[in-house]
Formats: C-alpha cells, sequence, structure tokens
C-alpha cells in the first residue's frame, strides 16, 4: 500500500487504507504500507499490528513528491518481495515507473473530479497517470466514469467499515448527551465532516434556517477552511442548537454516534462515505445528498432520505421528513445493510480477488 494518508492523519482516505489493510492482513496476506512521516518522533520502519509501515521524508515543493515517492519505493522493492503495488491517491502516481510488479491504483480524491471538471491539459495528463495500473479501482462509480479510454481493468469496491467497533452503546448515549447538554426530548444529528468545499458542510449550516422541528440539535465534528464561515451562519440561525466540537482523532469519534439520532451527509463530491458507513453501524438513519456514492448507501425511504446537492432548502425538508418518520426502525435497517453487505472483511475479499485476476 502506497499512501500520503494514513494514521495519524485524519480523513477518508487514512481510514480507507488502514482498514483495507488490516481486513487484507486478517485473510491471510502480508501486507506493508509506505506513508510519509508526520512528525519527528515516528519510526523510518515499525510493525504496527502485523503490518509493516515503511516511512519517507518528503522535502521541497509539492510537484517534486511523486519522484522522491518513486526513488523510495524503488529502494523499497530491493529489500522486499511484493507481488503487487496498490496506490491510493495520484501524488504517488505522478512519476511511478516500476515495470516489473503489477500496478493496482485507486481514484479516491475528488482532486480527480475537480481536474474533470477542468478539463483542459489536465485530460492528457490524466490519461498518462491512468495508463500506468493494470487494475483501477474505485469506492464509486462516479470515480470510474473517466471521459478517455486507458488499459487498466475498472472495478467499482465500495468502502467498508468494521460494524461491531460502532454498536450503539446506550451507557455512552446517556453520558455524552449529559455532557452535551441534549436533553431526552431533543433529537441530535451528527456532522463528522471536514469543514471544506466538497463536503458541503456551509449549505447544512445554511438549511438551519429552514427547518421546522425545534427538537433538533446538530454535533460537528471537524475543521477546516470553511469553519468561521459555517460558525458564523449557525450563530445567526440556530444559536444554542449546535455543537462544535472541532477536529478528532478517528478513535475519539466512535462514541459520539451513539449520543446522535441521525447523520447528515450534505457533500458535493463523495465515495461510499466511510463516516456514512460508520453512522449506519451505529444504527443511525441518514440524510445524504444524492452525489457519488451516497446512494449506494442511502436507500431513499429505507434507511433515509436523499436531497438535492447545494440545496439548503431540500436538505431541510428531508431532515424534516426523517425526524417525522420512524428514524429508529430506519436506523436499524442501516445496521443490517452495513453487516450484509459493507463489512471489511468482504470488502478485503473482493479486492484479494481482483489482485488475483491480474497477477
Amino acid at each position: 500500500m502506497v499512501s500520503l494518508d494514513y494514521p495519524p492523519t485524519i480523513g477518508g482516505i487514512t481510514a480507507h487504507v488502514y482498514e483495507l489493510s488490516q481486513a487484507l492482513k486478517n485473510i491471510g496476506c502480508k501486507i506493508s504500507v509506505a506513508t510519509k512521516f508526520v512528525d519527528n518522533n515516528q519510526k523510518a520502519f515499525e510493525t504496527v499490528n502485523d503490518v509493516n509501515i515503511y516511512r519517507f521524508k518528503l522535502k521541497y515543493v509539492g510537484f517534486s513528491y511523486g519522484l522522491q515517492i518513486n526513488y523510495f519505493l524503488k529502494d523499497l522493492i530491493k529489500k522486499e518481495k511484493f507481488d503487487i503495488i496498490h496506490i491510493h491517491g495520484m501524488r504517488p502516481l505522478e512519476f511511478f515507473n516500476i515495470k516489473d510488479i503489477p500496478l493496482v491504483y485507486t481514484n479516491h480524491t475528488s482532486g480527480y473530479l475537480k481536474r474533470i471538471k477542468k478539463g483542459g491539459y489536465r485530460i492528457p495528463l490524466l490519461k498518462r497517470l491512468f495508463d500506468k495500473p493494470k487494475l483501477f479501482l474505485a469506492p464509486s462509480e462516479e470515480l470510474l466514469d473517466v471521459p478517455f479510454k486507458f488499459n487498466a481493468k475498472k472495478v467499482f469496491i465500495s468502502n467498508g467499515v468494521i460494524s461491531n467497533k460502532f454498536t450503539r452503546n446506550t451507557e455512552v448515549r446517556s453520558e455524552i448527551r449529559n455532557e452535551l447538554g441534549i436533553k431526552d426530548n431533543e433529537k441530535l444529528g451528527i456532522v463528522t465532516r471536514r469543514m471544506v468545499w466538497k463536503n458541503g458542510v456551509n449549505f447544512l449550516a445554511l438549511a438551519t434556517k429552514y427547518f421546522k422541528n425545534q427538537d433538533l440539535k446538530l454535533l460537528f465534528i471537524g475543521d477546516g477552511e470553511q469553519y468561521d464561515e459555517i460558525k458564523t451562519i449557525l450563530e445567526e440561525n440556530f444559536k444554542n442548537r449546535y455543537i462544535l466540537l472541532g477536529s478528532k482523532r478517528h478513535d475519539e469519534i466512535i462514541d459520539y454516534y451513539s449520543a446522535a439520532d441521525l447523520s447528515i451527509l450534505p457533500s458535493l463530491m463523495e465515495a461510499t462515505s466511510i463516516s456514512g458507513l460508520e453512522a449506519m453501524a451505529a444504527s443511525l438513519p441518514l440524510i445524504g445528498t444524492n452525489v457519488g456514492g451516497i446512494p449506494v448507501i442511502i436507500k431513499d425511504g429505507e434507511n433515509g432520505y436523499l436531497c438535492e446537492s447545494e440545496s439548503p432548502e431540500d436538505l431541510a425538508q428531508k431532515i424534516d421528513k426523517l425526524l417525522d418518520s420512524d428514524h429508529v426502525l430506519m436506523g436499524e435497517k442501516s445496521k443490517e445493510m452495513v453487516d450484509k453487505y459493507f463489512d471489511w472483511i468482504e470488502i478485503a475479499k473482493k479486492t484479494l480477488d481482483q489482485y488475483k485476476s491480474i497477477v
């Protein structure tokens, strides 16, 4: 596995690479991860939970990062034998030129969608990159929809979740709701999103102006470039009904799902959302935009509702509709779906089958 995103960094790609690595290990694969140093206290090599972690330092400007990573990988394959190299994210792909080991690439990033949208010279650059892998994976159909031909086999494999890590805990629910000042009759919506453009959290803040349900409060976990803008909107439209906890480590977020009554995904771009799957594993119904991989995890009217992206009014309407429905039953449906379709072990088995198809 080659990824700039790996614990202790946070985010969807980090969670994907970590959980997939653990699940592949648990079904008998030997896994190594090549990732960057986050701080000077980390070791250049260590084994954590039976996964070998090799860290590289990146110097100078971002354009040269791909070249540095490629040099690092070439040195690494002289020391260790690998059957597959699996790259996550575009930067490690840019200067990759190792010929003797089959390359797998997972197209996670909204950066890809931005490049496609801007077009121009970016399209031939993307084609050059996508000609390198033998297997091209994506956690949403949208990220497989590439507007040019290339040789790799293209396969959709969703994100996953370790369901039992997020099972609702009634004792923890009471403790956290007391800490947050949430009354028994109040409904708590949780939003575990970085406050950046693609996640659409500002549209949820704007939606608070249109809520009819007076018992709803919102809990935001995450920070980012839109933090101040979102706080200003909430203070104007939703005063005393919101809580901003800022950024938290992935393991710190888990208990907050138990305290919530629904989860909200207001994204403008999204794969099969890991935070959405985590909320489902905690028996929460979902409200999410009808983009990317979100319709894969939200079956409209069964475990939640889909809404239009960039529409505060529709988002508010669907949240009110959910709270007027049997949202507890919808949350139970979420849990059933996660256990059946989105367990990381099942995702790992599908990924391994695809590995075998190119070796």
